[in-house]
């Protein structure tokens, strides 16, 4: 049995060891590249150092949270498995592992684990077998050890546990309504232990980040940014930010390896490359892929502030209790330069390329969709400030989105051909649960704004879909039914026939079911977002225009900017996130919906405005403008009747 001190130092070997020297998972995997594969020289392919600072800081008590970024196939199950073997054979205690989907679980990382308790003798020979072994549970004398997924919430509830291991991360419903983010819980299962740890693994995802050069060290590393969707690349972020660097042979200066480069003949035809090239940044020195393997045994982690000096590491260590570490795809002995490159070259279809970057590159994508810039929607800023209620406004309208702990909502006035200003926007913070935030609200809505009451609210019910919002403790549609005709409950659609229609659903009511006791509006979404992106590049020239107040925040516009449109591969439409928060472009879908609701379109200019209207933006002077009205239906008269005859 190996003892407690060298435990640790066992498994980090593992890494180090060519495959002939031990046996489990990492003997079986294929460590050969195929004959006739297009890997330019020999190479040790069974070395993965990446992995040995993440088996340190999982280690490590002072880190709370462990969090690796890698490419597909790049040792990160793997090394899930030989952490939990260190802590079962030399510190036992309970372990949670927590996967995407149960598939995941049942048919990739069980049988690895498995096969990792296989290759030791002493788990070996503790692990229970027969009736007391299931697929999601391990026991291990009185241990046990648990295999979850998101469907699976039970799995993070009930035991303590010393670890829990949430692999592939950016595959997982984060935003699941009832029983809230798996992350969070899983922080809760190793509070009672002092050296508890949440591991974190995934390749990344979706988002847009560029490349910053450090003051002090001249190093260039991957810059902390909100346009972000993915949850393992924002929860990298706010930890350590280390990476793994290669040092350039000439200048000696360290780097990260990315796919921009890659240094190749792109004239040739995709399919027909024979050489590619890593160039270093600083000096332009193309690095060979032969020379791969001797500068993969120099490569070293480095966070900000830090730089590599004689071969040493000199700088700062960052502080924290999130260790963090990005690691490159192409540092995987597994998969050549040329082959990775070639294969997006070739890749013909968004959803391709989207695959390749993510697994082969270990980057986020980018979206190529159709979206406007956010600075250009800045630029509609005009000279009036909020609750200030321009020349040209007849009717307000306001958009409500709900989220867990706060409503967005912004107010829009409208005038004659679909010509808007936006009034004001903002957040009203508290558990939407209950009835604080909604009272706040009510108040704000009843509230006058140059004289003019908002006349049409929606409020988006589609935070929390399903049976359970029909209860009386549904806070939407307990908002909106004593309101009906000036709030709303709506729902959107990707697409449907008609951009606006109404229906009535049932719902409880004091102990009662209601039959059709709410009205509900059905949105066309992809017709008002694709409204309003068209209205952000307006002509200046031509009435219709869509403003901003002059206090309109950045947020605000990076958040109505926050989604593309894109086409997929069965040639449908679809909206795409571009950035995490869109919650003012929810709204603002919600507002133009409800100016549809109201005819908005028959308005005609006020007779008192004689000057151009560009003119009277920001004036605030315009006189009270009585609410758009319904045109009222004559009653019909009752038939006279003859009291004589008709006795």
């Amino acid at each position: 049995m190996i003892g407690t001190a060298k435990a640790l130092e066992s498994v980090l070997a593992i890494v180090q060891m060519p495959p002939e020297r031990h046996s489990g998972e990492w003997a079986r995997q294929e460590r050969v590249l195929p004959s006739g594969s297009a890997e330019p020289g020999p190479f040790n392919a069974w070395r993965t150092p990446y992995v040995i600072p993440f088996l340190k800081a999982c280690n490590n008590p002072r880190y709370k949270e462990v969090v690796l970024i890698t490419g597909t196939q790049q040792s990160k199950t793997d090394s899930v498995c030989n952490v939990m073997g260190h802590l079962l054979q030399d510190r036992p205690s309970p372990l949670v592992y927590f996967a995407p989907t149960k598939e995941f679980v049942e048919q990739t990382f069980e049988p690895r684990f498995v096969a990792m308790v296989d290759s030791c003798e002493v788990l070996r020979g503790r692990m229970a077998r027969g009736r007391r072994s299931r697929l999601t549970m391990k026991r291990f004398g009185g241990i046990k050890v648990r295999f979850g997924w998101t469907g699976s919430p039970s799995s993070l509830a009930g035991d303590p546990a010393r670890k829990v291991f949430v692999d592939e991360l950016d595959l997982m419903d984060l935003n699941d309504p009832t029983h809230g983010d798996p992350l969070e819980r899983a922080h809760e299962r190793h509070s009672t232990y002092v050296d508890g740890q949440t591991i974190v693994t995934s390749t990344p995802t979706l988002g847009t980040v560029e490349v910053e050069e450090h003051p002090q060290t001249g190093v260039l590393h991957w810059k902390p940014t909100d346009d972000v969707q993915s949850a393992i690349w924002r929860r990298w972020q706010a930890g350590t930010r280390h990476q793994w660097f290669l040092i350039c042979p000439d200048c000696e200066t360290p780097f990260f390896p990315r796919r921009e480069l890659l240094v190749y003949d792109e004239k040739t035809p995709p399919g027909e490359l024979t050489e590619v090239f890593l160039g270093c940044p600083h000096c332009g020195r193309a690095i060979a892929e032969a020379e791969k393997d001797a500068l993969f045994e120099k490569a070293v982690e480095l966070a900000p502030g830090q730089t590599v000096v004689d071969g040493e590491v000199v700088g700062p260590e960052p502080k924290g209790r999130r260790w963090s570490m990005a690691v490159s795809g192409l540092f995987s002995p597994w998969r050549s330069w040329l082959v990775t490159i070639e294969r997006y070259r070739q890749a013909a279809l968004p959803a391709d390329k989207q695959a390749i970057t993510q697994g082969g590159f270990g980057e986020l994508y980018t979206l190529q969709g159709e979206a406007p810039e956010w600075k250009s929607v800045a630029n509609l800023r005009h000279a009036y400030h909020f609750d200030e209620v321009p020349v040209g406004v007849r009717v307000l309208t306001c958009g409500v989105d709900v989220q867990k702990d706060r409503l967005y909502y912004a107010v829009r006035g409208w005038g004659a051909a679909y010509e808007s200003w936006l009034i004001r926007h903002g957040e009203i913070h508290g558990e939407t649960e209950h009835d604080l935030v909604w009272d706040e609200l009510d108040s704000m809505l009843k509230a006058e704004l140059g004289g003019r009451r908002i006349r049409l609210t929606l409020i988006d019910s589609g935070y929390r879909p399903g049976d359970k919002w029909r209860r009386p403790d549904n806070q939407i549609y307990k908002f909106a039914r004593p309101r009906a005709g000036r709030v709303a409950a709506s729902k959107g659609h990707d697409t449907q026939d008609k951009p606006v229609r109404p229906s009535k659903i049932d719902i409880k009511w004091n102990g009662k079911l209601l039959k059709n006791g709410l009205l509900i509006w059905h949105l066309d979404t992809d017709y008002f977002k694709t409204w309003l992106h068209a209205r952000f590049e307006w002509p200046a020239d031509q009435a219709g225009g869509f403003h901003l107040a002059a206090d309109t925040t950045d947020d605000y516009c990076k958040q109505v900017t926050a989604e593309a449109k894109v086409a997929t591969e069965s040639g449908r439409v679809a909206w795409t996130p571009v950035r995490k928060a869109n919650h003012y472009f929810d709204c603002e879908v919600l507002n133009v919906a409800a100016a549809h609701i109201l005819n908005v379109h028959v308005l005609r200019p006020p007779k008192e405005a004689k000057q151009d209207e560009a003119t009277e933006i920001g004036s605030g002077d315009a006189s009270p403008q009585p609410p758009l009205q319904p045109t009222p239906k004559p009653r019909p008269r009752p038939a006279r009747r003859n009291w004589v005859t008709q006795w």
